[in-house]
């Protein structure tokens, strides 16, 4: 999008943009990771150096901020702003698991560990695109937004649950611990489990703001 239609934005739609735009991110993150299981190295390595780029968020960063104090909203500009910040902090650490998996190319043990990799990723997809959904309704919808938020922790559960299963799994693989393959094994799956966990503390956040703000309909 060009500066100049990011300029003419209001403080919503810049919010949800920057949500939107971190929230494809994410999922060329998960394509990415799917890209690896099936060792198509270059689809791989593609989709997370277009997670790693920080051009457009930048212009987005000051975009928002340049509106926030003119604005005037339904939340508090503090509360704007911690929205914003979470927001980014998500965007934060999708680029770093990027970085961390572009490292080394991975090979996975077997197909029963790659199925449930796979199935780890489903969950991480449906919380992200769920956030997604309730970041775009706190500002017009709270009560859709605080369901969808108790949503994410419902399925950030069973997502940690199966991360802890696959873990344990792993740890009692034939390898040496010191190895490249466990040690960027474990750090994939402990990422997926934390961008879940800022996803759900996310959403915690978001179930706050509409409890507080619903006092006011």
């Amino acid at each position: 999008m060009p500066k100049k239609e990011l300029k003419k934005m209001k403080i919503d739609e810049i919010t949800q943009y920057f949500m939107n735009k971190t929230t494809k991110q994410n999922m060329k993150l998960i394509r990415a990771i799917g890209h690896l299981i099936i060792e198509d190295f270059e689809e791989f390595e593609k989709d997370l150096k277009y997670v790693i780029e920080t051009k457009k968020e930048e212009e987005i960063k000051r975009a928002f901020e340049s509106k926030i104090w003119k604005s005037k909203m339904m939340f508090s500009k503090a509360d704007r702003v911690l929205v914003f910040n979470r927001i980014n902090k998500i965007r934060d650490f999708g680029e770093i698991l990027a970085r961390k998996m572009l490292l080394y190319r991975v090979v996975f043990p077997d197909e029963q560990f790659k199925n449930d990799i796979k199935e780890i990723l489903e969950l991480l997809k449906t919380v992200l695109l769920d956030l997604a959904s309730a970041v775009k309704s706190i500002g017009k919808d709270l009560e859709h937004s605080y369901e969808v938020s108790q949503k994410i922790k419902n399925e950030h559960l069973k997502l940690r649950n199966k991360a802890w299963e696959l873990l344990s799994k792993l740890y009692n693989y034939e390898m040496d611990f010191l190895s490249r393959t466990f040690l960027y094994l474990k750090d994939l799956i402990e990422g997926i489990v934390f961008l879940a966990d800022e996803a759900e503390n996310f959403a915690g956040y978001l179930q706050f703001l509409a409890t507080k703000y619903l006092i006011f309909e």
